[in-house]
């Protein structure tokens, strides 16, 4: 019988999927659903930055009669807890209520705010701890290295902090992204999560206005880490997650063959609800069986660049012999 056991950040799952941080992982009763599905673990709704900052500046505004600089401080100290003390519950409540590891997540842009909330996660039950930094380079003045330091900061500040072993989620908008990703375990993380997706807008030419853009993802979007992680597996010195585009077995397969230890799913689950899951986890069973592994150790890696006898159909090769073909 097929073993879908794998570790991932340290973590001992057992099967590769993963419920990324959305709505669905945003109470106690929704990632027990995901549990009793059959994911291998959760990942909580995002804490974000930006929520986090607009409390304490609301607090700022109500308290600017206060004459005394302690005072001010402690109001603003008190808004900064207000959006932490809910999700510290929810990390507390998953925690106790699932066997599955749970992984809190921090959605952040700066290294503020987060070395003790990190601190709190783990004091609150947390298995591990994602950092999904979304930082889109749109400062013209604003050089890519700069960027890059922002991020490994992040991780350096909150690593050195806490023991709960951390997964990075990036965008694909960096230069050079072998080297970002070995900067980022030597700076303390134990996986890289390959995409995060960010906010996509779209243009209502009717009212001549901004609208929001389809916000599920597609299986025609696993490509991009696709690629990415069949280049970095065994070469960033950390596990790999894939994310956005999985949305079936044959998804979970093809990134597990490029080197993935994990892989992350969101679109498919409010499409076609948590039932999912267990399909995916079967499909993923029945093709192991089909093809005589055992495990998942067995073929993790077995399409990545590394392990090719052409490793430039990972780069140009194919994209020119596409072209060509068009003539």
């Amino acid at each position: 019988m097929a073993d879908l056991s794998v570790k991932y950040m340290g973590l001992d799952l057992s099967n590769p999927i993963i419920v990324s941080s959305s709505s669905l992982t945003g109470t106690v009763d929704k990632v027990k659903r995901c549990e009793d599905s059959g994911a291998g673990a959760v990942v909580l709704k995002s804490l974000f930055e930006e929520q986090i900052e607009s409390e304490a500046e609301q607090i700022d505004d109500e308290s600017w009669p206060y004459p005394h600089p302690e005072a001010f401080d402690y109001m603003r100290q008190m808004g900064m807890r207000l959006g932490q003390d809910e999700y510290l519950k929810l990390v507390e409540g998953a925690g106790q209520a699932l066997s599955i590891p749970v992984i809190a997540s921090l959605n952040c842009v700066s290294p503020r705010w987060w070395n003790s909330y990190a601190e709190k996660l783990a004091g609150a039950g947390a298995d591990g701890l994602e950092l999904n930094i979304s930082i889109m380079p749109r400062d013209y003045n604003q050089r890519a290295a700069e960027i890059e330091k922002v991020v490994i900061k992040i991780i350096e500040s909150i690593s050195r902090r806490v023991d709960l072993p951390i997964a990075v989620k990036i965008g694909p908008y960096f230069t050079s992204l072998p080297n970002l990703a070995v900067d980022l375990r030597r700076a303390g993380a134990k996986a890289l999560v390959l995409f995060n997706r960010f906010y996509q807008f779209d243009i209502d030419i009717d009212k001549v206005e901004l609208a929001p853009g389809y916000r599920f993802s597609s299986s025609h979007e696993i490509h991009l880490p696709l690629r990415w992680i069949a280049i970095l597996y065994n070469q960033a010195g950390c596990d790999l997650s894939a994310s956005t585009g999985v949305h079936d077995g044959s998804g979970v397969v093809k990134q597990l063959l490029a080197g993935a230890a994990a892989v992350q799913i969101c679109s498919t689950l409010f499409i076609n609800g948590f039932e999912q899951i267990g399909k995916m986890v079967e499909e993923v069973k029945s093709w192991m069986e089909k093809n005589n592994y055992n495990s998942i150790t067995d073929f993790k890696g077995r399409l990545s660049q590394g392990e090719s006898e052409n490793p430039e159909f990972y780069e140009r090769f194919q994209y020119i012999k596409a072209l060509v073909g068009i003539e």
